[in-house]
């Protein structure tokens, strides 16, 4: 598959991790963990990368905790049938190992890390306030901008990362299955380009309108491969945050009518006030 079918799957990935139903729960309120959290997961990973072994040990983390982390996104984002994703995670699994390189492998791969994005930002949800996370989101985003086109820290990482080789099950012989990066078709995108749509999804109110606007920036973004790779692929979740969020209602705007009938009110309001014998009078002699 081609370079733009394959980046328009993996847009409509993020979208629908945007548009992903959830109830958003409290369990502490650190401003601290929502400002930090979203950008040193990207700092922490490249450095990991960049250490002797540093591939290969996220590479094995990845390929176990992948599916335990998907399996829980039903619980963690509050769903009607919280053991769906449970259910889902071994089938998929298998499938991403016995048939790597195709593009029923790589699917459900691509399944399995939005299934667990979905779970580690609903974690991250629960610790911070919303203001607080929205403010590591775009913090995370300028930094992924910055490691990609201005130092350029992350292109060696991705090779390293593709490089790396998963470990081997006891005696089959065959690699588990590379999960350590998104791979479809010919595009690669890291785990983040899935965990910040997904956190999107949790800090707007309006989660359509932001899925919509976030897939369609993407798809314009993903332009810039015709004359540069790679290309930083959280930006456009950005563009979803400002279209998601709920604007301030502004006080209605009195016409005359109203206004009358308002200072009517206001004419009346005394009278209210008065018992239905009339009114009385106290007197003392």
């Amino acid at each position: 598959m081609g370079v733009a079918p394959s980046y328009a799957v993996l847009v409509l990935v993020q979208a629908a991790l945007v548009a992903m139903p959830a109830r958003r729960r409290q369990l502490v309120s650190s401003r601290t963990l929502g400002l930090t959290i979203p950008a040193a997961a990207m700092v922490v990973g490249v450095s990991v990368a960049r250490m002797h072994g540093g591939a290969s040990l996220l590479t094995a983390l990845a390929t176990v905790a992948t599916p335990v982390l998907a399996a829980g996104a039903g619980w963690v984002r509050g769903w009607r049938l919280p053991v769906l994703p449970a259910v889902l995670v071994a089938p998929l699994y298998v499938l991403a190992w016995l048939r790597p390189g195709t593009l029923l492998g790589q699917a459900s791969g691509v399944a399995l890390i939005a299934g667990a994005c979905l779970t580690a930002t609903g974690i991250v949800a629960a610790l911070a306030p919303r203001a607080w996370l929205t403010t590591g989101l775009v913090l995370l985003v300028v930094l992924d901008v910055a490691l990609v086109w201005g130092n350029r820290q992350v292109t060696p990482e991705m090779h390293a990362l593709s490089a790396a080789t998963p470990p081997t099950l006891g005696h089959l012989g065959r690699p588990l299955p590379s999960l350590q990066q998104v791979d479809f078709g010919a595009v690669t995108m890291g785990w983040l380009d899935l965990a910040a749509p997904a956190l999107l999804g949790l800090l707007v109110t309006r989660r359509g309108r932001a899925a919509a606007v976030t897939g369609l920036t993407a798809g314009a973004w993903g332009l810039l491969l015709v004359v540069i790779s790679p290309i930083a692929a959280t930006p456009p979740v950005l563009a979803g945050l400002a279209a998601g969020r709920q604007l301030r209602r502004s006080p209605p705007r009195l016409t005359p009518d109203r206004l009358a009938l308002s200072s009517h009110n206001r004419t009346l309001a005394p009278l209210r006030d008065v018992p239905r014998g009339g009114p009385t009078s106290a007197t003392s002699s």
